[in-house]
């Protein structure tokens, strides 16, 4: 299924995350155990030296998916390691949880909080806590 992968969307997409987060490269870097010149590398679709094309293995889909709070699952259908099932594909592209609520807190309170930093990091620290606690 690897050689399926559509570079593109999965550069585009982890670009978009990075930036809708307000994250930079070593924000990304730390969070997820990659090298900030890997994830540029990633983002930009090519190898740096090669140029060759670059994608991101499962694992590192993994790194990233924490990093950025999103679902793995949804990382892996976007870099097509895996098939979305026919129902999800009739509409828009699947969207994580946190970004669902994110909208509908949008959506009831009249706020932008996408936009903001400092917002987005305290709620994501928020929801790693619960997760934590939820785990024990």
């Amino acid at each position: 299924m690897g050689s399926d992968f559509n570079l593109s969307n999965i550069n585009k997409h982890l670009k978009e995350l990075r930036k809708r987060r307000g994250y930079t490269l070593r924000e990304v870097a730390d969070r997820s155990g990659l090298s900030h010149s890997y994830i540029s590398s990633l983002e930009s679709g090519v190898h740096p030296k090669t140029k060759a094309p670059i994608s991101p293995s499962p694992e590192t889909l993994k790194g990233l998916a924490i990093a950025y709070n999103v679902e793995y699952e949804d990382l892996m259908k976007i870099a097509t390691y895996i098939e979305e099932s026919k129902k999800e594909t009739a509409g828009a592209p699947s969207k994580s949880r946190l970004d669902l609520a994110i909208e509908q807190i949008e959506k009831d309170f009249n706020i932008n909080i996408t936009d903001d930093p400092d917002i987005m990091e305290a709620l994501e620290s928020y929801l790693r806590t619960l997760g934590k606690m939820k785990q024990r």
